[in-house]
């Protein structure tokens, strides 16, 4: 049965702006943990926990950018069928 309705989304909820926001926002997260992560290597001094937890949080910025640009391969197609519905219905709304 799910062979006749296509394939499925793997984010139904997701957008288009609300990909290019998530996108935004994880990438000036992993670019400040990048920063501090650096900063702290700099320095020279023994790892402390803070130093692990930036470490966790450069991981989990750049694992959830790769799940983003995921979602984006797979579901680039449902967002361009939908600007296209809507951009159907604002021409016809224009025609009117």
């Amino acid at each position: 049965m799910s062979e006749a309705e296509g394939p499925r989304r793997l984010q139904p909820k997701m957008t288009r702006g609300g990909f290019r926001f998530q996108f935004v926002l994880w990438s000036i997260w992993t670019g400040l943990q990048l920063v501090v992560l650096v900063i702290r290597l700099g320095m020279g001094s023994v790892w402390d926990p803070v130093d692990y937890l930036v470490l966790a949080a450069l991981i989990l910025g750049v694992v959830f950018l790769v799940f983003l640009l995921y979602v984006r391969h797979h579901d680039g197609h449902f967002w361009d069928e939908e600007e296209a519905t809507r951009d159907d219905w604002d021409r016809r709304g224009r025609g009117l």
